[in-house]
């Protein structure tokens, strides 16, 4: 027994070494003192890596990366940029390698930054290098604030819009009814129009969070269902605004004019038929419109009906600065030329890029998003993808807003209630109560 006893206490001891040896090889987390000073009097200079995930995927996200990279040290040509096209992991970022400025998703920024401590605040940069953020279109700024500071710098911009098919919105005689200015009053009225035997009005992604986000603040205001000062979530409200939208967009499943995704699919009224507008992202539109152009359908773009507070879920992928960064100046300057009129320009001005998310930029006739040289596809509204981005667009994922205990249970919570309503088991009221009820007793023990 002490044989296996001593066994265990080498392994461990090992263990222990190893564990030691691993961590003394981490640099030193950026210090308070540091930030301040890189802030204030810091260089961009020197050498800094740049972990880029996409560019490993597909080479157009090469393409797009080597643009933005090129135009970078074109400016700050005292830095010179290592490229490290391979995957972003908790586990590299947990063992610091993983690059100065590294690739992740919008929706970790609150763990990357919170939960492992894994990023710097980089809203004391914007001065030093010239960012304009009245330019930057104010949702889209909003994904990368977590407790009032910047630490994601998105890449692009990404709204949720519809794309639909013009040929049966023709056949319906409701043309001149689907503009930039329609109501979403309007559109529930035209719904009745629109269904028939070969269609159903539209196909409405209420489970994603871009999409019911917007529908939370179609009555009320930016944040109204979710305060960060208070740390409260708040569905049921006096008036039964936060959720007026949303009974609306029940009241048209049951009438078999909306499909919610992973909701209604299998009910009996969308059978053999196809929706009219889907909801989608602009990286969507390329398999999209290529479906509708092999099936011979006049297709085209359009913003979300506007509700009474007009409001476009957004989101996008981008950057952000590892915490343990041995070049902090150089490595806040790459990050946020992703809010700079050159590094938008350079990273969407080709194949791999997506919208610029400055309002200069789309104002100034830059189009390379918009297919300029394909004859069918640059007549399409690419307009319907930065439609009021300026006032309308709101942070899309609830991982951006709150801690992401209370995230999960909001978005696991809002497509069961959606269900459970439809299927007549439990009220959406009710089904919001119990998770307004949840996410505040999680937010409670989160800062106790």
């Amino acid at each position: 027994m002490k044989k296996y006893i001593k066994s265990a206490a080498v392994i461990l001891l090992a263990l222990v070494m190893t564990f030691s040896i691993v961590a003394c090889g981490k640099p030193d987390m950026v210090s308070q003192e540091e930030l301040d000073i890189a802030e204030k009097s810091g260089v961009a200079e020197g050498e800094i890596t740049f972990t880029y995930e996409p560019a490993a995927t597909s080479s157009d996200s090469k393409a797009a990366a080597e643009r933005f990279i090129s135009a970078f040290e074109k400016k700050y040509t005292d830095v010179k940029v290592e490229r490290d096209y391979t995957a972003t992991s908790d586990t590299r970022i947990a063992s610091a390698d993983i690059g100065d400025v590294f690739y992740f998703a919008e929706l970790h920024t609150y763990k990357y930054a919170v939960t492992d401590k894994a990023l710097l605040p980089l809203d004391g940069f914007v001065e030093k290098f010239d960012i304009d953020l009245s330019d930057v279109y104010s949702g889209i700024y909003a994904l990368g604030l977590v407790n009032g500071r910047l630490y994601f710098v998105p890449r692009d911009y990404n709204h949720i819009a519809l794309i639909y098919n013009k040929t049966a919105v023709t056949e319906a005689g409701a043309s001149a009814s689907v503009k930039p200015e329609w109501t979403w009053e309007e559109f529930q009225g035209l719904c009745e129009q629109l269904y028939g035997d070969d269609y159903y009005p539209i196909d409405l992604n209420l489970g994603y969070s871009p999409v019911y986000t917007a529908f939370f603040e179609a009555y009320t205001y930016r944040n109204s269902w979710c305060s960060t000062t208070d740390k409260k979530i708040t569905f049921i409200d006096e008036e039964g605004n936060i959720l007026r939208a949303v009974k609306e967009a029940l009241d048209l499943a049951k009438k078999d004019y909306a499909k919610i995704t992973g909701v209604n699919d299998s009910a009996e009224g969308f059978a053999g038929k196809e929706a009219i507008f889907k909801t989608c992202v602009y990286p969507s539109v390329q398999s999209a419109g290529k479906n509708y152009d092999n099936l011979g359908v006049e297709w085209d773009l359009i913003n979300m009906p506007l509700f009474k507070n007009p409001s476009f879920g957004c989101g996008a992928s981008g950057v952000g600065v590892f915490s343990r960064t041995q070049n902090v100046t150089a490595a806040a300057a790459l990050a946020l030329f992703f809010f700079a009129p050159e590094g938008q320009k350079s990273f969407n001005a080709g194949d791999g890029g997506s919208v610029p998310l400055l309002k200069s930029v789309d104002e100034e006739g830059f189009n390379a998003w918009k297919y300029p040289d394909d004859p069918d596809w640059s007549t399409k509204n690419w307009d319907a993808f930065v439609y009021k981005a300026d006032t309308a667009s709101t942070p899309g994922q609830v991982n951006c807003r709150m801690p992401i205990e209370v995230a999960e249970a909001i978005d696991e919570g809002v497509i069961n209630i959606l269900r459970n309503d439809l299927s007549g088991s439990t009220s959406y009221s009710d089904g919001f109560a119990a998770l307004e009820q949840k996410c505040n007793e999680i937010w409670e023990l989160l800062t106790v």
